[in-house]
């Protein structure tokens, strides 16, 4: 601890800006964890939150998936003594069309049971309206909404509010006003309550319930009474506590993540090769330093002690800035995330502020000091190391010796093998994974000697741009490869790491637009809203012959989509006529021939799943599947695997007519329209827009629309590429400045020797600003080797634990050329500031420097 005082303090006094760039590194990888997972637990708790917060007093809960049950479900429950209450209830989010508001939460109720299970405690008079439900039930029109949003929005009671229904715009009446407590502050304080039936047209449910709210008999056990109402309903229902629906979630939104995960662990590598970069530096300067206390007598032990205090001081300062960092990115990012959320997997949530719990706080304080102690282990060791004599050689750490280059080479050649073998013979999670970060580690063994390299071979090409300024930024870099190295490493992997997800955003592109062009072929698709993946608006049956009437159109599919268990997880049903389908569109089979597929399924004889189903659930060709429906198990075979990009975890394809007969449900969420030869596609959605926009709610996507509407999700999706590319760039000038800092530090002598003998200043500036620049180019050109590697693994990646996705690889060039002026120009602005300490310093101070 004394000579923590002694030392370090003394030198954090001298060189601010050099520790305030060591503390960076820990600053940057901390507040990318911090705010991706304070993000991705804000958006899940939210969800949980408006779950607990509206099932009130309900211990159980009937669903049957998102397509809902039909009415007479409710009747069984209600006729076992183990319940004591049972509401039926429709949960679903509209948009108010408020400015500023966004979405409302309306829950559908049976006033006439559910106050059992939910407490309406209303303001001032509106009490009468539940406590006498017939009141509420003679007004169809009738809304209870929070207080909150009737604040929010110069509401009260008897006032009226128009909201967008299956039926067009209606109006309905303000009858009672919660007070903000209970269910009325879940979703943000948007809550409404409506009449139970006036939700199903508002919604298009027809005669079916969402799920059944269940309060359990005195003297019964929870799960006595879920046994009793399981038995009752046969075996396509899902009884359970609310919180399951919480675990759902986290079953769909898997590969969210798992992405998330994959961009932390990128910001926590970058910063610890930031730290190890500033402490190799660090420990290069005060070699002298270190030499006299070796030489007076301080053990390894003590020398490796202090710097790795000092590593550890630094982590937990970096790491409490970073936390105060990452909250303020999680505001950003927050909003992005619930998006994603909402738009990608159609679970509904409402993120007001992001969520920062103690636990999180002290584990994001631990990762960092972790990762700092992680950073700084290499050189406080070799610090520990070193010779006294050879330390208070002027430069003589700088240079590798030719025993450690064979070592470290020899030792890269061995993992590598060793990741190659894991590649071919892993079968599991750990041997694959550990072979990608054996492979990783090999690549980064490799930089020093490939940076040497690649700089011997920039110096014909430095010199020929300019003979005397290349020459010496050249040799700047070959006879301190130690120092370069360490730099180069750091923006090495940051790069590869950017561009191998780059390379998976342009492989799904790619794949995504080939489907669509494959598939995605109707002129014009009818939706409910202008999302095509909101299932809680529905269709009627009616509308489908109503819309192939409509002059112009040739044909019409109706498509339902919901999200049901399959062998007891929720994955993506897709209903159609497949035959009808199969005639317009070309499917693609993964195995087996896909017309026998399609004519099978279609007669009912089986489904088909996407292969990114089959591989994230282990379902194969032949297998048998159990999908629960309202009407008991259906047990149907594989038939094959079609590629599919339906839902991001995977789709099932059935028949329409098995559909209908197993869940009773002739709602629709999307009519495909063809228009006839001849007519005109705007012509024949301006005329369905025309007649139905009166008498329902209804959006008219055309193709090229809807095509933009999923390659703008797709790029959501893959919006953290810019954030790593940024990452990048700042690694890249926070290691430049760092490096050409010591650069100039180390040559103060040689710099002042060439002022003395009539070198300008602005020969000795551009000699800084091409060394800068050759670092940028060098860690270029290796993380561009690096991230042809780094795109392999991430594409299995994708394929094991993420999306189940078998994609083509492909080398993001666009990126990489893009990187070439970007990194270019961002190494030359590192080179500035230390440019012009280097012409500024006094020459006698310089020509006296040792």
């Amino acid at each position: 601890m004394r000579l923590l005082f002694l030392l370090t303090v003394p030198y954090v006094r001298k060189h601010k800006l050099r520790s305030l760039l060591t503390l960076s590194g820990i600053v940057i990888g901390v507040a990318v964890f911090v705010g991706m997972h304070s993000a991705n637990q804000t958006v899940a708790g939210a969800f949980q939150q408006t779950v607990d917060r509206i099932a009130g007093k309900a211990q159980l809960q009937v669903t049957a998936g998102e397509g809902g049950f039909p009415e007479e479900a409710l009747e069984k429950v209600q006729s076992l003594r183990e319940v004591r209450a049972a509401a039926p209830v429709i949960e679903a989010v509209l948009n108010t069309g408020l400015p500023g508001q966004g979405n409302l939460l309306v829950l559908g109720v049976d006033m006439t049971g559910d106050r059992s299970l939910r407490d309406y405690d209303l303001e001032g008079k509106d009490d009468e309206v539940v406590d006498d439900p017939l009141v509420f039930l003679a007004q169809p029109d009738s809304l209870i909404v929070s207080k909150q949003f009737a604040d929010r929005n110069g509401l009260e009671r008897g006032r009226r509010i128009r909201l967008d229904t299956m039926e067009g715009p209606k109006d309905f009446t303000i009858r009672g006003i919660m007070k903000t407590e209970g269910m009325a502050s879940a979703y943000g304080g948007n809550v409404a309550v409506m009449d139970i039936y006036a939700a199903q047209l508002v919604f298009g449910r027809g005669r079916m319930f969402d799920r059944i709210d269940i309060g359990v008999a005195e003297g019964v056990t929870v799960d006595e009474c879920r046994e009793k109402v399981a038995a009752v309903l046969g075996g396509g229902y899902e009884v359970d506590a609310p919180a399951t629906r919480g675990r759902h979630f986290d079953s769909v939104a898997r590969g969210l993540s798992t992405s998330i995960n994959l961009t932390s662990l990128f910001a926590l590598l970058i910063g610890v090769f930031i730290i190890y970069n500033s402490f190799s530096i660090a420990i290069t300067q005060r070699r002298a330093e270190i030499g006299i206390l070796r030489a007076m007598g301080a053990s390894q032990r003590q020398v490796l002690g202090l710097f790795l205090a000092e590593s550890g001081v630094a982590g937990v300062a970096g790491s409490c800035l970073g936390v105060i960092a990452g909250a303020g990115f999680a505001r950003a990012v927050t909003p992005r995330l619930s998006y994603l959320v909402t738009e990608v997997y159609g679970m509904q949530q409402l993120v007001e502020k992001p969520l920062m719990t103690p636990a999180m706080v002290a584990a994001s304080i631990a990762i960092g000091v972790l990762a700092s102690l992680a950073g700084g282990l290499l050189p406080a060791r070799n610090a520990a190391r070193v010779d006294p004599v050879k330390a208070l050689q002027k430069g003589r750490n700088q240079v590798f010796g030719e025993g450690e280059n064979r070592i470290r080479r020899l030792v890269a050649l061995v993992m590598l093998a060793a990741a190659g073998a894991a590649l071919a013979f892993g079968e599991s999670n750990t041997v694959f994974y550990t072979g990608y970060m054996t492979g990783i580690l090999s690549l980064v063994l490799l930089s020093p000697a490939m940076a040497l390299w690649l700089a011997r071979a920039l110096r014909p090409l430095l010199k020929r741009l300019l003979p005397v300024e290349g020459a010496l930024a050249a040799d700047s870099l070959i006879q301190a490869p130690r120092r370069t190295s360490a730099t180069v490493s750091a923006l090495m992997l940051s790069l590869a790491l950017a561009i191998g997800f780059g390379g998976i955003a342009a492989s799904i592109y790619t794949s995504v637009t080939r489907w669509m062009d494959q598939v995605l072929n109707p002129d014009l698709f009818v939706t409910p809203t202008e999302s095509i993946t909101a299932r809680q608006y529905r269709f009627p049956a009616s509308l489908g012959p109503r819309l192939a009437a409509v002059p112009g159109v040739a044909e019409v599919q109706a498509v339902r989509n919901s999200r049901v268990p399959v062998n007891g997880t929720p994955a993506m049903l897709i209903a159609v006529d497949l035959a009808r389908v199969a005639r317009r569109v070309r499917v693609i089979a993964i195995d087996g021939d896909a017309a026998g597929i399609v004519r099978q399924a279609s007669e009912g004889k089986g489904v088909y799943i996407s292969d990114s189903l089959s591989r994230i659930r282990g379902i194969a060709r032949g297998d048998i599947v159990t999908i629960s429906t309202p009407r008991g198990p259906l047990r149907m075979p594989v038939l094959g695997r079609v590629v599919d990009y339906s839902d991001q975890q995977g789709s099932m394809f059935i028949d329409h007519r098995v559909y209908l007969k197993h869940w009773g449900d002739d709602t629709v969420n999307i009519y495909r329209v063809y228009v006839a030869k001849g007519h005109d596609p705007g012509a024949v959605r301006r005329e369905i827009l025309t007649r139905f926009q009166d008498q329902r709610k209804l959006i008219v996507l055309t193709n090229a629309a809807l095509r933009r509407f999923i390659l703008d999700l797709t790029g959501q999706w893959f919006g953290m590429t810019y954030l790593q590319l940024a990452v990048a760039v700042l690694v890249a000038i926070l290691g430049i400045v760092n490096t050409l800092t010591v650069s100039i530090t180390d040559r103060r002598r040689e710099l002042g020797v060439l002022q003395a003998v009539g070198a300008l200043r602005a020969q000795i500036r551009r000699t800084i600003w091409m060394e800068a620049v050759a670092i940028g180019l060098i860690g270029l050109i290796l993380g561009a080797v690096m991230g042809s590697v780094t795109l392999f693994y991430n594409l299995a990646m994708v394929r094991r634990d993420v999306a189940g996705l078998v994609l083509d690889y492909q080398y993001p060039f666009a990126m990489a050329a893009w990187l070439l002026p970007v990194i270019v120009l961002a190494a030359f602005l590192a080179s500035i500031w230390p440019a012009e300490a280097a012409v500024r310093a006094s020459l006698v101070e310089s020509l006296e420097y040792e």
